[in-house]
C-alpha cells in the first residue's frame, strides 16, 4: 500500500494541472477584482492572492481517519498524565508546564482540565505518519470561520467547483460543530438558546482583525445562535452575571488571545472568570483548558512515550503521533535510549530540531535549525535558555515540499513548498482540516502567517 504523504500527492497533482490547463477562467474568478475575489473581500478575508492556495487541497479520507484516531489517544494519554504521574494535581501540571506563578491565578485548580475540547492542532504529514508540532488548544482554533467560508467559495468557483464535484470531494463545515458544542453548554447551564452569546476578545485585538469576529459571529448565527462581538472591555459584570449593552449574556466564546497577559489582562478577565466559576455565564472553552494545552504538554508525553509508562495501545497510536520534545533547560535527558545533557546535546543536534517558545502564536520566536547556521541556532538556545518563559526543542518532522499555486498578477503561480495541515476538533471529532503552505517564493517549513486554505475530502 503507498503511504498516505504519497496517496496525496496522486490526488493532488490531477487536479493541479487541470487548474492550470482551466488558468484563464479561474485567475478569470480569483484574480483582482474578479468575482471570487470581490466575495473574498466583501467577507472582510485577507486570504487571497499570496495567501490562498488555488486550487484548494485534496485529503484521502483515511488521513482523517487518522488523526481523528490520534487524537482521540492523544486525550486519553493526557488524562493518563495527569492522574499517573502528575497525582491529578494541577500544582504538578503547572510544573510539568514550567509555568509561571501568575499565570495560575486563571486556573480553577478544583476541577480537572478538559483539555482540548475545542482546538485546531497543527500536524505534519510524513510517510505514512501523522505527527502533531503544537496542538492550539482553547477558543483560539483560528481559520475556523474563514474555512467555511473559503470551502463554500471554491465549491462554487468555474473550473475547480465542477472538478470537485467531479471526484467527489467533500467537506464539512467547521463551525457548525462549534455551534452544535455551544448549544450543548447553553442546554447544560439551563440558558435557553436564544440566549445572547459574546464572541469576544481584548479591544486591541478586535481593532486590529475586526474582521474575522465579525466573520465568527456572522457563521454562528448560521446555524441559530444569537451570536454578537464585543471587547472585553465593555462587558459589565453585577452579582447577576455578565451584560453587554444592559443585556445579559449567557455564554461567552474567547475566539482568540489564548496567551493570558499576568499583568495587563488578569484585571480585566478576573471579574468574568469569577462570574463563570459562580455559574452566572459560561466561557467557553474555559481559558484555564487552553493554558492546559501549553505547548510544552508535549514535552512530558514526550517523556513518558520514552520511558514506556503509557498503556500499549496508547504508545502503538502516539509513536509517531508525538515528535520526540522537551522543555530546554540546564538537565540531563533521554535520547534514543542515551541519557544526555540537553543543552549540549541541543547545540550538537541543529539540523534535527526546532526551536519554538512553550506560549507562542503566529510562528514567534520558532527557529528551524537545518535553515540557520551554527551561529544563529547557539544564539538562540542561549537567549532561551536565559528567557523566563519556557521554551521546547522538538525533533523536525521531515516532509516531502508539495505543488501548490497562487493567483498573483493576472497569474496562477506554482511551485513546490512545504506545508502543514490543522485539523479542527470539537468534542472529540474532527469536522474539517485546513492546509498551511510556506510564503510564495520561500521554500521553509515554517508555514506561520503563510497561505491557508480548506481541504476536501476524498
Amino acid at each position: 500500500m503507498v503511504s498516505l504523504e504519497r496517496e496525496i500527492h496522486e490526488l493532488n497533482a490531477p487536479l493541479h494541472e487541470f487548474s492550470l490547463l482551466h488558468r484563464e477562467e479561474i485567475v478569470g474568478h480569483f484574480g483582482e477584482d474578479c468575482p471570487g475575489t470581490k466575495e473574498i473581500s466583501r467577507r472582510n478575508l485577507p486570504w487571497h492572492g499570496e495567501f490562498l492556495p488555488v486550487p484548494p487541497a485534496l485529503l484521502p479520507t483515511r488521513a482523517v481517519e487518522r488523526m481523528s484516531a490520534c487524537h482521540s489517544a492523544l486525550h486519553r494519554a493526557l488524562d493518563h498524565l495527569f492522574d499517573r504521574r502528575l497525582n491529578s494535581s494541577w500544582r504538578h501540571l503547572a510544573t510539568a508546564l514550567r509555568l509561571e506563578e501568575t499565570i495560575l491565578r486563571f486556573v480553577d485548580t478544583s476541577r480537572r482540565p478538559n483539555w482540548l475540547t475545542i482546538c485546531r492542532p497543527d500536524v505534519v504529514l510524513s510517510g505514512d505518519a501523522v505527527s502533531i508540532v503544537e496542538p492550539n488548544a482553547g477558543t483560539s482554533c483560528g481559520f475556523v470561520s474563514e474555512a467555511d467560508v473559503l470551502g463554500r467559495l471554491f465549491e462554487a468557483a468555474p473550473a475547480i467547483g465542477d472538478y470537485l464535484q467531479a471526484v467527489g470531494a467533500r467537506r464539512d463545515d467547521a463551525v457548525a460543530a462549534v455551534a452544535a458544542h455551544l448549544f450543548r453548554r447553553l442546554r447544560q447551564a439551563g440558558e435557553p438558546v436564544s440566549a445572547l452569546i459574546l464572541v469576544m476578545d481584548f479591544a486591541a485585538d478586535l481593532q486590529a482583525y475586526a474582521g474575522g469576529y465579525e466573520l465568527m459571529a456572522s457563521e454562528l448565527r448560521r446555524y441559530g445562535l444569537r451570536a454578537e462581538v464585543a471587547a472585553v472591555e465593555d462587558l459589565e459584570v453585577g452579582p447577576s452575571g455578565v451584560f453587554h449593552g444592559g443585556e445579559r449574556c449567557a455564554l461567552l466564546y474567547r475566539y482568540a488571545g489564548e496567551e493570558p497577559d499576568p499583568t495587563d489582562k488578569f484585571k480585566l478577565l478576573a471579574p468574568l472568570l469569577d462570574a463563570a466559576r459562580a455559574g452566572h455565564v459560561v466561557i467557553a472553552d474555559e481559558l484555564q483548558d487552553a493554558i492546559a494545552a501549553n505547548k510544552t504538554i508535549l514535552a512530558p508525553l514526550s517523556e513518558e512515550l520514552d520511558a514506556g509508562r503509557l498503556p500499549r495501545d496508547l504508545t502503538d497510536t502516539l509513536a509517531t503521533f508525538i515528535p520526540w520534545t522537551r522543555v530546554l533547560e540546564e538537565a540531563r535527558t533521554n535520547v534514543d535510549g542515551a541519557l544526555v545533557d540537553l543543552p549540549a546535546w541541543a547545540l550538537a543536534h541543529r539540523s534535527e530540531l526546532v526551536l519554538k517558545p512553550g506560549s507562542g502564536f503566529c510562528g514567534r520566536g520558532v527557529t528551524v535549525g537545518s535553515e540557520v547556521d551554527d551561529t544563529t541556532w547557539s544564539k538562540a538556545l542561549d537567549a532561551a535558555l536565559e528567557a523566563s518563559e519556557a521554551w521546547i526543542v522538538q525533533r523536525l518532522v521531515v516532509s516531502h515540499p508539495t505543488r501548490s499555486a497562487i493567483v498573483r498578477d493576472s497569474q496562477l503561480l506554482s511551485e513546490e513548498s512545504y506545508v502543514d495541515y490543522g485539523y479542527f476538533a470539537v468534542d472529540g471529532s474532527v469536522p474539517a482540516v485546513i492546509r498551511k503552505n510556506a510564503p510564495f517564493g520561500s521554500k521553509t517549513r515554517r508555514v506561520k502567517l503563510a497561505s491557508v486554505g480548506p481541504v476536501f475530502l476524498v
